[in-house]
């Protein structure tokens, strides 16, 4: 249990895809195609639109489309939403995202909370009209006081982050709390992460880790993946293994590329899941292939060292390449490390075809800082804080990446948009 035993998956990183302090996620507009047969589209059932919804829900846009325009140039606002989502995806005819814009409005003036929510949406990203804070947080309010849950998220990021509306922790907490209490996942894990940063709340790890819990057990994916560091690392209590092992596999199978590097140095460490140099070599394998630079990393030490795989100086070098290649921002210790396999690979290499001597195993003298690869951050809109009223005050009409090194021995907590 050479190299990678110093690299347990204690969080070195507790990710969450973008900003330190305290951020959101990012949840875009309510499509047909997402809230098709979920019941989430903020349409009211019955009645005259309920034959366009059924079209809607069974993939006959054409259909419903010809039954919701009279309907919307009529003045029915789920008609005009339903209308503006198909206009806005090219559903049933071509797309029309001027049309679209226009038929949220005249729905959002009517007091629909899902055509504010997505107005709020399309100012805050900028999609087809220009990115404006103040108005995305103006309809983000009026959604809000409608109880829509995502509003809510949105406007706890935005007043955690002072980002179109005054920076304010104490409302950014009690908004994340509310949607996260209705059931909200974005809500739950954002919630998580403000108890997790000390934003609004105080930091407690116990409370982030029931949040996490929560949104995890509805799927969230980087909720599964802190929570799981949050257990292997005993931030919360008593480590437990199996059940970070459980979690972590989880995020995984939702595609988070961290917990595939993870889960081989689980396997590799045994932590949760038998030991097995095969399986770990094999997750480590998936993670580099998927482009993950902890992921490359690993598997080119594995390849090297021949750890549960076939060993290869020129496979591990090309791996130990894009690891060096996809490590811009992260800290100098870890580029260091990156670098020093690499030019260490090519020096054995280099000896192999000019001399023929035996190459050696990589020397562990110096076991490298403990780490986990983050989950890469998603580009946020830019913004600068805004000294303009609240939301209410706003006129209705959509996040960088700020780093904060911590020792290792502490979670690095990002979060996303």
């Amino acid at each position: 249990m050479g190299f990678f035993t110093s690299r347990r998956t204690s969080p070195g990183r507790l990710i969450a895809a973008a900003l330190i302090a305290a951020g959101l996620t990012s949840v875009p507009p309510v499509s047909a195609a997402q809230a098709q047969g979920t019941g989430s589209a903020g349409l009211i059932r019955g009645g005259s639109l309920q034959p366009a919804i059924d079209a809607w829900q069974s993939g006959d846009y054409r259909r419903a489309r010809i039954i919701a325009e009279p309907l919307a140039e009529a003045g029915d606002p789920d008609a005009q939403y339903l209308l503006g989502m198909m206009y806005h995806d090219g559903l049933g005819g071509q797309a029309d995202q001027a049309g679209a814009r226009v038929l949220y409005v005249k729905a959002a003036m009517a007091g629909h909370a899902y055509a504010q929510y997505t107005l709020g949406e399309l100012a805050y990203h900028g999609r087809g009209v220009e990115q404006d804070f103040h108005r995305a947080a103006g309809w983000y309010n009026k959604a809000a006081q409608s109880n829509h849950t995502l509003a809510m998220v949105r406007m706890c990021y935005m007043y955690a982050e002072g980002q179109g509306l005054p920076r304010d922790p104490d409302r950014a907490a009690e908004l994340c709390e509310k949607a996260a209490n209705r059931g909200e996942k974005a809500g739950q894990y954002h919630l998580g992460l403000l108890y997790l940063t000390g934003t609004g709340k105080p930091l407690s790890y116990e409370n982030a880790a029931s949040w996490f819990e929560k949104a995890a057990r509805q799927g969230d994916a980087d909720s599964q993946y802190n929570l799981a560091l949050i257990l292997e690392g005993g931030l919360a209590g008593a480590a437990q293994p199996e059940q970070a092992a459980y979690w972590m596999q989880e995020a995984a199978k939702n595609g988070v590329l961290p917990a595939f590097t993870s889960m081989g140095l689980l396997a590799y460490n045994g932590r949760g899941v038998p030991q097995s140099d095969q399986a770990a070599a094999d997750w480590f394998r998936q993670a580099a292939e998927a482009g993950d630079p902890e992921g490359q990393f690993l598997y080119s030490v594995a390849l090297a060292e021949g750890t549960g795989t076939a060993r290869d100086l020129d496979q591990a070098y090309a791996w130990a390449q894009r690891a060096v290649a996809s490590s811009a921002g992260e800290p100098e210790e870890i580029q260091a490390e990156r670098i020093g396999l690499r030019d260490q690979l090519q020096e054995m290499i280099y000896t192999r075809q000019n001399t023929g001597a035996p190459t050696q195993i990589l020397a562990r003298n110096d076991p490298p800082p403990q780490a986990v690869a983050t989950r890469p951050a998603q580009q946020l809109a830019q913004s600068a804080p805004s000294s303009a009223g609240a939301a209410a005050a706003a006129e209705p009409e959509e996040e960088a990446e700020k780093e904060q090194e911590e020792p290792s021995s502490r979670p690095r907590r990002t979060l996303r948009d």
